[in-house]
């Protein structure tokens, strides 16, 4: 299965539907965070598999519920969870794509140690990202004070 083929299957296209961090889309977020592991895997000159690396971006938030207007309790400690099994039931997805989905967020979810270079880079980004995304709602809301 490759990028385009996910972005554009409509089960996927449900992610525009939920909100990740500040007005973000789980959809953007996860695009955003496959775009800064290709780009941080190529910029180090990692050895990674693109394809594994780029599935496993796309599809570490496919969770496809709203954690903020929802009854859904330590949305950090389970999501990662429901990502995996949805994407499992979704998409023709190998076990290494699997592992980078379940371990990403790691190391709140401790006993999901990533294993591989592309679950550490996804895992990385991921961070990145969402940091960048909830600290721009705080910096955007400060300048207009």
């Amino acid at each position: 299965m490759k990028k385009e083929e996910i972005i554009n299957d409509p089960k996927y296209i449900k992610l525009k539907d939920f909100i990740a961090h500040s007005n973000i889309t789980c959809y953007k977020h996860c695009i955003e965070v496959a775009e800064n592991s290709y780009r941080f895997a190529k910029k180090y000159k990692i050895k990674v598999n693109y394809d594994d690396l780029m599935l496993g971006a796309l599809l570490h938030d496919y969770y496809l519920y709203d954690w903020h207007n929802s009854d859904i309790s330590w949305h950090g400690f389970k999501h990662h969870k429901i990502a995996c099994n949805n994407a499992i039931r979704d998409f023709d997805i190998n076990k290494k794509v699997q592992k980078i989905i379940y371990c990403h967020m790691f190391p709140l979810t401790i006993w999901t140690i990533p294993t591989s270079k592309e679950a550490i880079i996804v895992s990385l980004m991921d961070k990145k990202v969402a940091t960048k995304e909830t600290l721009y709602k705080y910096y955007k809301s400060k300048k207009l004070d």
